[in-house]
């Protein structure tokens, strides 16, 4: 198992997320702004990161540059966001995402997300 940090100003999200992949035995640490984030990462070391890209105080692309930026392709990390305007997901996965996911998703595939982003 591992540890996976949920980056999401949606409170159900980070809740359904945690709920989703506590229940795989993962270890899950949520954060609601792009601050809380880099320092719950810090913190925690994640492997795995699900990343939004509207967040109120920044860019979650621009998250997803700085952690690329100091660390190369760890921690993998899973852009996720409910609008796909201007090729968000094509530049995300130029950046350095392992993958992309449209809100509403399907909880279910988490942990095939998961899995996927680990072997990479």
């Amino acid at each position: 198992m591992c540890t996976v940090l949920v980056i999401d100003d949606e409170r159900m999200i980070q809740w359904s997320m945690e709920q989703t992949l506590g229940a795989a035995g993962h270890t899950v640490v949520t954060a609601g702004t792009v601050a809380e984030g880099l320092a719950r990462w810090r913190d925690s070391r994640p492997d795995v990161v699900f990343l939004d890209v509207r967040l109120p105080d920044g860019d979650g692309l621009g998250v997803l540059e700085r952690l690329r930026a100091e660390n190369g392709q760890r921690p993998a990390v899973i852009v996720m966001t409910a609008f796909d305007e201007g090729g968000v997901a094509e530049r995300a996965l130029r950046l350095g995402a392992r993958a992309y996911m449209k809100k509403p998703f399907d909880f279910a595939e988490l942990q095939a997300l998961v899995d996927r982003a680990l072997q990479a």
